[in-house]
């Protein structure tokens, strides 16, 4: 992750923070992370700064806040439209004026408009995606991997872009209590294996930059 204060254009895709998602035993024994709520909730009212410091009359903000929710096809899940656990979570709930993208598989780029809203957002420069959401294990990491694997944030003279993964603000559980390994390791394999795929921050590093950039536009 560039700490350089130059920014370019960035772009939060907040994945799956769903209501869905508080289930005590649906997804799992055990959960990784304690702090995901907290990071996401420290993270996104920054971010959102940063766009109000860097939109004016004239200027529209070179940064973009996308959320994306899961509509599983199963009447049964918790994340079926129907559902009351569809809804995004209190601290993660979209503004009037972000993006919501719905998709009904693992990928945000599949079956979704993500790939085009996202080349359009960065202009043919490179820029900065920068990842958070549920879980760790599914949406994340395959979303992860095909942002990287597609180019979206590179620019059109084939300069790299940057995926950023913050890692503490993502979280998975534990698969079934007969499996040896716990939600912790399973975090941690998984964020160790996009390292081909992304950048790995902690929100703390994020938190950081961003709050240079809000100081540099003031």
């Amino acid at each position: 992750m560039s700490s350089s204060n130059q920014q370019p254009r960035t772009a939060l895709l907040l994945i799956d923070i769903q209501d869905g998602f508080t289930h005590p035993t649906h997804w799992g024994p055990s959960r990784s992370n304690p702090s995901f709520e907290a990071n996401i909730k420290s993270l996104l009212p920054i971010y959102r700064e940063l766009i109000s410091s860097t939109t004016s009359r004239t200027q529209t903000s070179p940064h973009k806040i996308i959320h994306v929710a899961h509509a599983s096809k199963s009447v049964q899940s918790t994340l079926h439209p129907s559902k009351p656990g569809f809804a995004f979570q209190s601290f993660a709930t979209p503004s009037s004026d972000e993006l919501v993208i719905v998709k009904n598989v693992n990928s945000a780029f599949i079956g979704t408009d993500l790939e085009n809203l996202l080349r359009q957002h960065f202009d043919g420069t490179p820029g900065t995606l920068w990842v958070v959401g549920l879980t760790t294990d599914h949406c994340v990491s395959t979303s992860v991997r095909m942002a990287g694997n597609l180019g979206v944030c590179d620019g059109l003279d084939g300069e790299k872009g940057e995926v950023v993964l913050v890692e503490n603000a993502t979280a998975c559980w534990k698969k079934s209590e007969d499996t040896p390994f716990d939600a912790e390791m399973i975090h941690a394999v998984h964020v160790d294996s996009l390292k081909e795929f992304a950048s790995i921050a902690k929100s703390g590093q994020v938190e950081k930059l961003w709050k240079e950039w809000i100081s540099d536009a003031n």
